[in-house]
Formats: structure tokens, sequence, C-alpha cells
């Protein structure tokens, strides 16, 4: 069992001349000197002038993730203010001229993270008290991730929307408009967007972004855009030992697998599961205890923890993924003062596992301010509930972390086995940082949009810019769809598995946060959810979770027998969704289309589409009666009601026949 003393006077020594002269030793200095990255996490730590260069070397300077100081962070979003779900545009953000703004800033700050389910328009970031964009280019341009230097992987496309982790700082404000182009005649140039930032004390100097990047800014890009390519390389050769167990464990036998006695850090975990069954992700746990608590900082299924709560599904990203060859790594950086003891526990009643185990990590003083690495998973059956419409807290939400204390937040991963064959994902996610109250400072536009995506989750990226020719996963450094659920018909019902972590947008607080998201919109649908959540904590914060029994940790249904679950709902529905066609159309004529029932009968409508093999219809009347629907949509909504009456009647008469 490796050990070293906690500290030595040369490492105190060097800490001491960090402390006094911040300035002076940079960053890559201290690493060669064998101090450690935990040094790094030194208040006041950081270089006056911060820019564009500091900022982008974030994104790849995970040990910054560990640390606890705060700073204030938001998200400017079009959420449904009234509650509801109509999360795409704001009215009250258009100037007189027609611009649209989308976020007005005062300084100073960075804008870590930028969001888009439908590019458009011309998008135009004003900075300071400057009269000339800093940026003028149109929006599709700027999210389809091709013009330097906002390049992929930083800016691009996911399965259905694009994205920006592009930091742009500002030293005293910064105001972002869309301007209408012809991108989209007639339609909304500014629809669904985010817009998350931090702030800084009054007084702290920040070098604004601007064009052309210089040197330093042009080598930090490249270093950030070398990892972002190849994510699962960023830890090879790090750290200053190496220590691996293999271990087979029989039904019920929990064993430490790493135990390490001294003061360092963690850097990277590498972990394989040998077995027979995709049940064993579930039954196989992994806990890990800093400092000789008494309970586990780390607790969580293998497979969950890893993102796989489904089935192995190989991926790569910044801070974990598992390789072709089946072993799974994990780069959070792990930081402790006088132990780290990783345990595997064999919870199946009948299944034997083999586990490896191996970790690199090094040896430094250690930082109080640096709070401990944590991960927990929870699962619950979300009931469906009605709002009237309007979902105005968190109190019927899916709650995916509480903790009291201080930390930051960094990611989640959420498993969701949808009962329904109708889209599940439009959920808006909430973050409550340190008790604040409703509406949070973190609010998104629904579930997908919250892990980048849009319009559903998708198996490949579809977005602005995507490549036409190839078929690429719809997988980011910083966030993926593991299991999609917008593909075939049926493929709504049944397994979801996605993650998004905040590297750059990381959040912390000082009291607590709590982070949340709606099961449906407005939380009207029943499903099984399940997540694990990812934050540093300082030593004596609490949090809410309890691990349930290895049998009420169980997939609904096992991969195996997906497609013949999804086959036995799609037979017990088709009845059900002919009669609500044949019930409708028969009350048109009293009840016709309007805007309390507009909602349900586009749903309605939707599923027909989807499933007209299973109802009868053929694809050419499916077609038509599509097309028809989609050029009532040109124009405005009263004007789509009798256009969906007619549809209806058309498909009661087809139905009757």
């Amino acid at each position: 069992m490796p050990s070293t003393p906690t500290s030595s006077l040369g490492a105190r020594a060097l800490v001491v001349a960090l402390r006094e002269n911040n300035d002076v030793m940079p960053r890559r200095i201290a690493k060669c000197l064998g101090v450690g990255l935990l040094l790094l996490a030194l208040p006041g730590a950081e270089a006056q002038n911060r820019g564009t260069a500091h900022f982008l070397n974030t994104l790849v300077d995970f040990e910054n993730l560990a640390r606890t100081e705060f700073t204030e962070t938001g998200m400017l979003s079009t959420w449904d203010r009234s509650g509801a779900n109509d999360d795409g545009f704001r009215p009250e953000w258009v100037r007189p001229d027609g611009v649209y703004v989308i976020a007005d800033l005062q300084g100073p700050g960075v804008v870590t993270r930028m969001w888009t389910a439908r590019p458009g328009g011309v998008c135009r970031f004003f900075i300071d008290s400057s009269a000339e964009p800093a940026i003028d280019l149109p929006c599709r341009q700027f999210f389809a991730g091709g013009t330097k230097p906002f390049v992929r992987p930083l800016v691009g496309p996911m399965g259905g929307g694009n994205y920006s982790f592009f930091p742009i700082p500002f030293a005293s404000a910064l105001r972002i408009e869309i301007a209408p182009n012809d991108d989209v005649p007639g339609g909304p140039y500014g629809a669904y967007h985010h817009v998350s930032y931090r702030k800084f004390p009054a007084g702290t100097r920040l070098a604004s972004f601007r064009l052309p990047l210089d040197r330093e800014e042009e080598d930090a890009l490249a270093q950030v855009l070398d990892i972002w390519r190849q994510p699962d390389k960023l830890q090879a050769g790090t750290g200053q030992g190496e220590v691996s167990k293999q271990a087979t464990l029989a039904p019920g036998e929990a064993r430490a697998v790493i135990d390490l006695s001294g003061t360092g850090m963690i850097n990277a975990l590498y972990f394989s599961l040998d077995a027979q069954s995709p049940a064993a992700l579930r039954s196989t746990m992994l806990r890990i205890y800093w400092d000789d608590g008494e309970s586990p900082s780390v607790e969580a299924p293998v497979g969950d923890f890893f993102g796989n709560g489904y089935r192995k599904r190989p991926f790569r990203s910044l801070l974990m993924g598992l390789s072709e060859a089946g072993e799974y790594y994990a780069f959070f950086p792990m930081p402790f003062e006088r132990r780290a003891m990783i345990e595997v526990a064999n919870e199946s009643p009948v299944e034997t596992v083999s586990v490896r185990a191996r970790v690199r990590y090094g040896w430094a003083p250690f930082d109080p301010d640096v709070g401990r690495f944590h991960a927990k998973w929870r699962r619950q059956e979300m009931v469906g509930v009605d709002l009237d419409g309007s979902n105005r807290s968190d109190h019927h939400n899916y709650p995916i972390l509480e903790v009291q204390g201080r930390g930051r937040y960094i990611g989640a991963t959420l498993n969701v086995w949808n009962r329904q064959l109708r889209w599940w994902g439009e959920g808006d996610p909430m973050i409550f940082v340190d008790r604040e109250r409703w509406p949070p400072s973190h609010h998104g536009t629904g579930t997908e949009e919250y892990f980048n995506d849009a319009w559903g989750f998708h198996e490949f990226i579809e977005g602005v810019g995507a490549d036409p020719v190839r078929r690429e996963r719809n997988i980011i450094p910083v966030s993926g769809v593991l299991e999609a659920g917008l593909s075939s018909p049926g493929r709504l019902f049944g397994p979801n598995a996605i993650f998004t972590f905040h590297v750059g947008d990381s959040i912390p607080f000082r009291r607590g946060i709590r982070v949340s998201v709606e099961h449906g919109a407005e939380n009207g649908l029943t499903n099984d959810y399940a997540s694990v959540a990812y934050w540093y904590a300082r030593p004596g914060s609490t949090d809410f979770f309890r691990m349930r029994p290895e049998a009420e940790r169980r997939v609904p249904v096992l991969p195996a027998n997906w497609e013949a679950a999804r086959l036995a709902r799609l037979r017990e529905y088709a009845p059900e969704l002919r009669r609500r066609i044949l019930k409708t159309a028969s009350a048109i004529e009293r009840f016709p289309t309007d805007r309390k029932r507009h909602p349900e009968r586009i749903r309605v409508l939707r599923m027909v589409f989807q499933l007209y093999e299973w109802l009868g219809i053929s694809a050419t009347e499916r077609d038509r009666l599509y097309d028809r629907m989609e050029a009532a949509r040109k124009g405005p909504l009263e004007a789509r009601w009798p256009v969906m009456d007619g549809i209806y009647r058309e498909l009661g008469g087809m139905l009757r026949e």
C-alpha cells in the first residue's frame, strides 16, 4: 500500500511563495516541480487581467472543478415565465427596431455556454462600451462550428440543436443581439436560446474578448481543441504513481480494491467489470471513502456511475467514458487529505463478477478550500400530476441533487424508462443555488436542452453544421446520448440514457444547491427516473441520498426484451389511439379545435403520423395529411385549427371503413 508524508518543508515553502506571489509563477512551473495540482486551488492563485486564454484553459484544467470559492453564476433562457411549456420566444426581448436581445449583462464576467434549438438571424456581441460588435456572424455560421475560432468540438451541432462553450469574457458589459435576416423569413429568428455566465465582484480586472486572437489565446485554443478531440487521452502518463487490483466477487461479497494513505489526489480511475448479465451494471456497487469517513462520498451502481445504467455502450467524454476494449475511465480529480479507499460490492443474489480497478495518483500538500469529490445515485417512479398547465415551483419535479454545504455542481447522468408512446422530455430543468426561491437562477427550456440536444434525444448529430455524409454519434466532449428516444415508430417507448458535465460552466454554491427536472411538461407524465449527480463539497456537507437495496435498483426491462416490450405496447395502444380519433372526429362539429383543445389534439395527430401503419392507414394517405398539417403551421395558430378539424374528419372516415 503506497504511503508518503503528507507534506515537506520544500513544498510548504513553495505554498508560501505561491500565496505571496500568485502572479509570478505560472501554473506549468508548479506542475513541473511536482508539487501537484492542488496548489493551484489556492485563493488568489489566478492571474490578474484574466482573459480569453485563461478561460479557455479552464476547459481542460479539471482541478478547478474541486475549488469551492464562490462566484455568481446564472443562465438566461427563453423558458415560459407562466410555468407552461411555451419556451421558444420572449416577445418582451424584442426592441422597437426588431432586434432580439438575448443577453444584457453588466460585468465583469464571462459567458461560459450558449445553446439554441433554431439558429437563425445574425448574432452580434457588443462588449463593454464599444459601438462595434466584437462578433458579427449569421447565427447559423457561428453555431455550425466551422468558422475560426468558433470551431468543433468547442462549438457545433448535437442531435437537434447547437451549442457553444467558447468563453466570451467582458470587463464591464456584454450585450448579445440577434438581428433578422433571410435565414428564417417570417419566423422567430431568436427562438430557443440559453446563455450561461459567471459574474465577478466589482473591481475584478478582466481582459475582454477580441478578434483576432493573440498568440497566447491561439495556443490556449489549440491545446483545448487537441484535448477535446481526444478526450480519453487526457490523463495518459500523468500522476506520480499507479496501483491496480483485480478481484472476483461472489454474490454478496464486498472488497476494498484500492487503499491509499497519505495526502494527494487521484487523477484517473480505470475500471473493468466482467459479468454475464447487464443486470450486473446495477447490482455491482462502487463506493469511495475519503479520509476514514464513515459513509461513502461516492455510492452508485458501477454502470450508472459511468453512464451505462442499462447496458454497456462505449463512448468518450472529457470526464468519463468506456473504451471499445471494455475499460471504463473517470478523470474527475479526487483530492484526499489522509486516505482514499475504493470499495466494490457485488450485491447480485446469483451472479459472480470479476472487477479490475487501477488509479493514477499524485502526492501533494492539501488545501482546506478544496472540496471532496462526490457522486451518488437515486431512482424514483415519478407520477404525473395535473397542474392545470402551469408549474411554478420544483415541488413535483424529479430531484437529481440536494446538498447542504459549500461546493460545486459539475453534472449528471440520467436514465429514463419512458412508459409512454409520446415524447417525455419537455420538462424544464431547474437549479436553485443557496436556497433561492422560484424562479431559480438557472431555469431551462426542456430536458433535452439541458443535455445540449433539441427536439428530442437523437442517436446521431443532425443540427446545423452536421456532416451530411458521416453518421456521427450524438456525443460531444461534455454531453451525449447513449440510448436515444427518437427514431423508428415505438422508439419513444423505452430506454433513454444521457449525460452532461459542467466544466467551464460549473455551478458553485455556498450554502447548498438543489437540482431537479420536470417529468414531462408541467410534470404531467408517469415514468421511471434514475440518475447520478456529480459534485464537490467541503467536509461536513450533507445530502439527501439513500441507497436502495439491489432488488429495487433493477432496470424495468433488460435489453434483450426491449423490442418485445415496444411491440406489446404498440399493440396495446393502437386500438386506444383509434378510439380517440373516432371520438374526436365525432365531436368536432360541437367542439371544434381551440386554444384549450389544441395541445392534446396535435399530440394525437403526431402519434397518428408515427403509427399510421398500426392503424391501417397507407403511407400515401399519411403523407398527404401530414403535408396539410405542416403547410398550416406557416400561418397563425388560429388558422391551423380548421385544418386540424378537417384532418380529424378524414381520419374518422378512414377508420370507420
